[in-house]
């Protein structure tokens, strides 16, 4: 009786082993690639303009051993060649390319499906023919998108501005931006009704070369229009302005400067001037393009802009576009360009606003002290630097008129003064411009009225 009870015993534990051995090996063969299509943000569709490859990825442990795509149009069913593109075993990530279609004979107005298949090499998943397979739709897109330069200003000066209007028209379209020199991006802000875009652009100052304004559009599909812009250009020689630092400047303001920017400073005297002029100029240029950028606003607006005022009872001690070479011990120790107007008149004068908008910074930021930016609209924005005390909060409403502030001596200066920006998206561009009457009508508003008109008589 004792043999047989350890009989079944063990005949007991081998059917364990064998079911616990079984459902290992189902569990292993169900464990699947995943398959995962790239699509843009928010869409359920791929848009396909049949000139370029689709990407796939493919997620699994193991490496793929069968990949099949095959695109149906409801009539057809046409299998598309392949090739792997990405073979991580480490990310568990397998990329693969699905070319365009070979034949002419695609039924492209139906509803196209795109099905792929994927089997990784694990032997019951094949002793099972268990596969993997996801399908999406897919839109045939092989239309570009139309563009076309309704007005724009006639000439542009390097360090000034200028503006454009453009029709654009796709069904599918998904981004249309400004470029200069194929690297500096402008936003096109929607104008009077849909389809219609405006933006206002400047050629940086610190770009000498001028390649060009484009207008760049592209849908869905990935098919992309390129339109030049018609600018005639204008050259600048700046004014070399030279400067002696002295050890009195460094140790009272650039080191203060680094130290309110929560940056460490460095030993030598002529290292802290440099991270000042250099290092932290060039951060405070990013931010204040990002704040600008991150404020834009895409609903129409009615661009109302009247001229800059200059300061009452101010002189002028700097312009825009000066090059500024710094001396330290007579040695030239850097170079930077001076990006606005200086005013000054009595300590602690009043700012007033000449023109309406919305406060978008108050802030300290390193070389320019106590700074307020105000938003126009249009990407035109305003800037308030050195100042001593501010009137206004981010988020206020200002008419012109407003006292926003009392000038002051925060920052890498050298007295009480006001720096007065123009910021074109975020880039200083000359100031110079927008206080002259004729040149705002004849440049920009004339430009968008002229387009105005243009679209009123399409309708």
């Amino acid at each position: 009786m004792r043999k047989k009870g350890y009989s079944n015993i063990i005949i007991i534990v081998v059917l364990l082993a064998i079911v616990g051995l079984g459902s290992y090996i189902f569990l292993l063969g169900k464990s699947k690639p995943d398959i995962y299509f790239q699509l843009e943000t928010n869409e359920e569709k791929i848009y396909w303009n049949l000139r370029k490859e689709l990407a796939v990825d493919i997620v699994s442990k193991r490496k793929i051993a069968n990949f099949k795509a095959v695109l149906k149009d409801g009539e057809n069913l046409i299998e598309l060649d392949s090739k792997i593109l990405k073979d991580d075993l480490d990310s568990q990530v397998h990329t693969y390319l699905i070319f365009p279609p070979k034949t002419n004979n695609l039924n492209s107005s139906s509803n196209l499906i795109l099905e792929v298949t994927a089997m990784d090499d694990n032997k019951i998943n094949h002793l099972l023919k268990e596969e993997s397979r996801k399908s999406v739709d897919i839109v045939i897109d092989r239309t570009y998108p139309k563009v076309e330069v309704l007005s724009n200003s006639y000439s542009i000066k390097q360090g000034g501005s200028a503006v454009v209007v453009a029709k654009i028209e796709d069904i599918n379209l998904k981004d249309y931006y400004v470029t200069f020199n194929d690297d500096v991006i402008f936003e096109l802000f929607p104008f009077e009704k849909e389809g219609y875009f405006v933006s206002i652009v400047t050629w940086p100052i610190d770009l000498k070369e001028f390649k060009g304004f484009n207008i760049v559009s592209m849908d869905k599909a990935g098919n992309k229009t390129i339109q030049r812009v018609p600018y005639y250009i204008q050259s600048y020689e700046p004014k070399i302005d030279k400067l002696k630092i002295s050890d009195s400047f460094i140790y009272s303001v650039s080191k203060n400067v680094l130290e309110m920017s929560n940056l460490q400073v460095p030993n030598s005297a002529e290292e802290i001037f440099i991270k000042t002029n250099k290092e932290l100029r060039e951060n405070n240029l990013k931010t204040i393009r990002n704040v600008v950028i991150e404020n834009f606003n895409q609903e129409p607006v009615l661009f109302d802009i009247k001229p800059f005022l200059r300061m009452k009872g101010a002189k002028t001690f700097a312009r825009f576009g000066e090059r500024r070479h710094y001396y330290y011990n007579d040695v030239k120790i850097d170079e930077a360009w001076h990006l606005g107007i200086d005013w000054a008149s009595v300590k602690h004068a009043n700012v007033y606003t000449s023109n309406s908008g919305r406060v978008i910074f108050k802030d300290y930021l390193g070389i320019y002290g106590e700074s307020i930016i105000i938003d126009h609209g249009l990407g035109l924005s305003s800037l308030y630097a050195h100042t001593s005390s501010q009137k206004v909060e981010v988020g206020d409403m200002v008419e012109a008129g407003t006292y926003i502030a009392n000038t002051g001596s925060t920052g890498a200066v050298f007295g009480d003064h006001l720096h007065f920006g123009i910021l074109i998206q975020g880039i200083e561009a000359n100031p110079s411009e927008w206080l002259d009457a004729k040149w705002i009508d004849e440049n920009i508003v004339n430009i968008i009225y002229n387009a105005k008109d243009i679209i009123k008589g399409i309708e």
